[in-house]
């Protein structure tokens, strides 16, 4: 079987592949101390190149003592193995997510002129809350006879799911869609009763004809 565990506010997926028998037929059971520690070193960089593609999933090796015999396997079946994994759970993210975004659609204007609306990201169990507030200006676009977007002043953000908190630490806005829409990537830190997990989403603000966000 494959090892998973998971806690509250970190995604933690420990492979190690021990008792997996699909992959029986790259088990290797007669390699040296010297050749275990190659492929330990293999299996750690495998998993180091995986977390640097994806924002937010944290991925352990077992300590090399707990590896059992059989458990050794060649370093192209651990890294299809862990991408599988991956896989799964970015699988469960999107259609969790898609599902959340067809069904809520939260967009408040304050009289300040700020807008905010509601981000998700997924943890697995939980779903986090985000408020994303933007201050944007509009102006009246001659050639397609409507208000686009001219600027975004600024992007906040905030949880506000129970118990938890959120520090952005970056944002990119792009205007696309002809100036009527602002594609922004934000990146942060969520925090659930004491654990922490770095995410990653996008949020979309769009402008209609007359110059209302949503």
């Amino acid at each position: 079987m494959v090892k998973i565990s998971k806690c509250i506010a970190t995604l933690v997926i420990s492979v190690s592949l021990l008792g997996t028998t699909s992959i029986s037929s790259a088990t290797t059971t007669s390699l040296t101390q010297q050749e275990k520690e190659q492929y330990y070193k293999q299996y750690m960089k495998i998993v180091e190149e995986v977390m640097q593609k994806k924002i937010g999933i944290h991925i352990e090796v077992p300590p090399m003592e707990q590896f059992q015999p059989e458990d050794w396997i060649e370093p192209k079946a651990y890294e299809t193995r862990v991408q599988n994994i991956v896989d799964d759970y970015l699988t469960a993210e999107r259609e969790t997510l898609n599902a959340l975004s067809s069904t809520t659609n939260k967009v408040v204007t304050n009289l300040n002129g700020e807008t905010t609306k509601t981000a998700y990201i997924y943890i697995p169990d939980i779903i986090g809350e985000i408020e994303v507030t933007g201050k944007f200006e509009t102006q009246y676009n001659a050639y397609h006879d409507r208000q686009v977007f001219r600027k975004l002043e600024n992007i906040s953000t905030q949880a506000v799911s129970s118990g938890s908190t959120w520090e952005q630490t970056s944002y990119e806005a792009s205007l696309i869609d002809g100036g009527r829409t602002y594609s922004i990537r934000i990146e942060g830190i969520y925090s659930l009763n004491g654990l922490s997990n770095e995410k990653a989403f996008t949020i979309e603000f769009h402008c209609d004809e007359f110059g209302r966000i949503f």
